[in-house]
């Protein structure tokens, strides 16, 4: 059957559209094309490896409440609006952890890297957080809640939290008390000192409220992390802390000493020696080159978005090949639109177009599967239009 719920998909990147049109027309640059093809791409890895996480996950909570529950509920609407409270109250929880242990810290920092605090963020969540969650979700089946009920209620809290992030609601006055606001998000994601480990909430304020970690908003918030981190490369952001802790790791004497850095908090790890350093980038984009990329975005959103709803029907190695295409193809959109490009990206972006094009097509003829041949199309022209701007740059480099 369709994966109707990846419908969804187009409804939030019409949202984004509309908030990016507001942010234009008022002149307050709360996007930039880089920062969105950024929150794209990471988007687009974890939507893939939701497939495999997702899976997991629902095998988890399936294997839990077979043989370990407590009890066994009956249907009940107030069982929906228990677990509901149950999970936000877990949300909590795992948030916390994620700011205040290295090893969680690093699937969730790149939720929080970007400096631009838009609707796009909602896109924005590394797949390594997906697995982390599964560790804390387990635990809700031993109360009788069935998985499926769990997985829709996870969705659910996860639209709400898409919602949260936006500076054009204002704070909603009575509703600051009860809910979680997108006033009370923003804050969460301030770099300000005063901001700093604030604001875990999910859907309800009563936790932070509750445990100590509520903030209003009450000066501009500077949103970002504090490390010495750019935001140009969806893979580093995706990956960036893993390697910090990596260096950080090496530094320390002892196997005990190695281990235990990754449970300590970030503000805590000694900083490694040798430094994560962005690769020297481009002073500007080359000539029409952005247009390639918005070309990239314009085929590859929509593509990754149709094999998301017709998975069911398709084998596991064209859902690999659909996803390769579509991530590598949004992600160099990203690269080139926050002009992280070296002197070799010609040669490199040529090399997979062609590796791509030649394994497409070598699939569409052998195993007679021709619907694919629009991919192999779509590649062919990025290759031509990418050969064309290389040639027409090369010329203007040398006059």
């Amino acid at each position: 059957m369709l994966n109707t719920i990846v419908l969804i998909i187009p409804v939030l990147l019409l949202a984004v559209f509309i908030e990016w049109f507001i942010s234009y027309k008022k002149g307050n640059k709360r996007y930039s094309s880089g920062n969105f093809a950024m929150n794209l791409a990471i988007g687009a890895m974890d939507q893939v490896c939701s497939l495999i996480y997702f899976t997991a996950l629902y095998f988890v909570l399936e294997f839990v409440y077979s043989h370990f529950r407590f009890v066994s509920l009956e249907e009940h609407w107030y069982h929906w609006i228990t677990a509901y409270v149950l999970i936000d109250f877990l949300s909590y929880w795992y948030h916390r952890i994620s700011h205040r242990v290295n090893i969680f810290w690093a699937g969730h920092v790149t939720h929080h890297s970007s400096e631009h605090f838009n609707f796009s963020n909602g896109f924005r969540t590394s797949f390594f957080q997906g697995i982390n969650r599964i560790i804390f979700w387990s635990c809700l089946p031993l109360f009788g809640f069935t998985p499926l009920m769990l997985v829709i209620i996870l969705k659910v809290s996860g639209l709400y939290d898409f919602l949260l992030h936006t500076q054009y609601i204002p704070k909603l006055g009575f509703l600051e008390k009860i809910l979680v606001t997108p006033s009370q998000h923003r804050v969460h994601h301030g770099r300000n000192d005063i901001y700093i480990d604030k604001n875990y909430g999910s859907t309800f304020v009563i936790w932070d409220k509750l445990f100590g970690t509520y903030q209003e908003e009450t000066e501009t918030v500077e949103y970002g992390i504090k490390a010495n981190y750019v935001d140009d490369n969806p893979f580093m952001a995706v990956g960036y802390y893993y390697q910090y802790l990596w260096r950080a790791m090496k530094m320390q004497k002892g196997f005990f000493n190695k281990i235990g850095l990754l449970f300590l908090p970030p503000d805590k790890t000694p900083t490694p020696i040798n430094k994560i350093q962005s690769r020297k980038k481009a002073e500007s984009i080359p000539f029409r080159l952005e247009h390639y990329a918005y070309f990239q975005l314009a085929c590859a959103v929509p593509g990754l978005i149709a094999m998301l709803l017709y998975k069911d029907f398709l084998p596991v190695w064209e859902i690999a090949l659909y996803s390769v295409i579509g991530v590598t193809s949004i992600s160099s959109a990203a690269m080139i639109l926050n002009t992280n490009i070296s002197n070799r990206f010609y040669a490199f972006e040529s090399a997979r177009i062609g590796i791509l094009f030649v394994f497409v097509l070598l699939v569409a003829l052998l195993k007679m599967k021709f619907y694919i041949l629009p991919l192999a199309f779509f590649l062919l022209i990025s290759l031509f239009v990418l050969t064309t701007l290389q040639k027409r740059n090369a010329t203007y480099s040398n006059h």
